[in-house]
């Protein structure tokens, strides 16, 4: 729950004050903080909304932890609790049992999950390893669920939502919306018309391994030297080991690489404005989930998506997430060419109102 360091902690906070701002109350109970050492009760701030915070430490006894989040939720007696699930936040296998199995301890009032995460080994061709984990984590949703008994499921991909319908629970799509905020309006490039001097493309967030980057780069290269343009390749972030390889390969083909590393938001901000495209490593299959994806989808940026092949087991074709582009040899220019979108890019205040639209029909 450290602001700016925890992509779901920053999602849950926007979200709180958006309700606040619009007259409802919430708290925030980190169950698992990892970012600190002994518990702390703070304020936490979204624009000029204030937001009680209650953040345990990972080195706390879970009983200890469970007692003290149950007093917080009785005192704050909630109408509704949510629980924003991501497996390996609880447990660094991603097998939180002893949580998903005395969540109902803590909480009260009608009962709501986000389905951040699912199970590892979902897709096709996964190690056995991976699927055998995989098979762990889902017994434990379904755990967590049977025990909860939710009024209301969210996930926010198309995969997700089938997966979750499949094992018999009806889920409903509630869009992912962006971390970073657009500061300057003006500046986006819903449909850019050419490039004076440059291409320069924004990779930004976790880079994913075994990606097509050399392939992708020489493609740039070739495209750049017909149309007489410079490269440049903006790397922000937290983006893992995987950073060096697309530093190394991109200055291989004579691009400027500047890696900027973590930047406060409104320096993101900013760098997406002025990019030509964004480069995204999640497979295309699970863009509704990246928050970066949807902070270019914000900043007007078409969005190449150039992974490694990932397809989920026993899900027909999925609608494409408009806006991004598969890289596929032989296609940079369609990529480049693609309209940016806006369209599907919901707004922290438009999914707060679709949320409270989800809970008040339950209460």
């Amino acid at each position: 729950m450290q602001p700016r360091c925890d992509g779901v902690g920053d999602y849950t906070r926007l979200l709180a004050s958006e309700l606040i701002r619009l007259g409802h109350k919430a708290t925030i109970i980190s169950l698992r903080d990892t970012f600190i050492d002994e518990e702390q009760v703070c304020k936490q701030h979204e624009g000029e909304v204030e937001i009680a915070v209650l953040r345990l430490a990972s080195k706390t006894k879970f009983k200890d932890r469970m007692e003290r989040a149950r007093g917080w939720i009785e005192e704050f007696n909630p109408d509704f609790t949510s629980f924003q699930f991501v497996p390996f936040a609880y447990d660094p296998k991603g097998l939180p049992f002893e949580l998903c199995s005395r969540l109902s301890f803590i909480c009260k009032g009608k009962l709501h999950i986000m389905f951040h995460e699912l199970w590892v080994g979902m897709n096709e061709g996964a190690p056995i390893k991976y699927q055998l984990w995989g098979l762990l984590q889902k017994l434990l949703i379904q755990l967590l669920i049977s025990n909860l008994k939710p009024q209301v499921i969210h996930t926010h991909t198309q995969a997700y939502q089938v997966l979750l319908n499949k094992l018999g629970y009806k889920a409903q799509f509630l869009p992912l919306f962006s971390n970073i905020l657009l500061v300057k309006p003006e500046a986006v490039k819903i449909a850019k018309g050419g490039y004076l001097h440059e291409l320069s493309f924004i990779l930004f967030g976790a880079i994913h391994p075994k990606a097509p980057v050399e392939e992708f780069a020489n493609e740039v290269r070739e495209y750049a030297t017909a149309s007489g343009l410079k490269v440049r390749l903006i790397i922000a972030g937290r983006c893992g080991a995987e950073q060096q390889n697309w530093e190394r390969v991109f200055g291989s083909v004579g691009a400027v690489v500047d890696t900027m590393g973590e930047q406060p938001p409104e320096a993101i901000s900013k760098l997406m404005s002025e990019a030509s495209a964004g480069i995204a490593t999640t497979p295309l299959a699970l863009a509704d989930k990246s928050g970066s994806i949807m902070a270019m989808k914000v900043h007007g940026l078409p969005i190449i998506c150039v992974s490694a092949p990932w397809k989920p087991k026993g899900i027909g074709t999925l609608k494409p997430p408009s806006g991004v582009t598969e890289y596929r040899k032989g296609n940079l220019t369609e990529c480049l060419s693609a309209q940016a979108s806006q369209s599907d890019a919901a707004g922290h205040k438009v999914v707060a109102h679709q949320f409270l639209s989800a809970i008040q029909g339950n209460v």
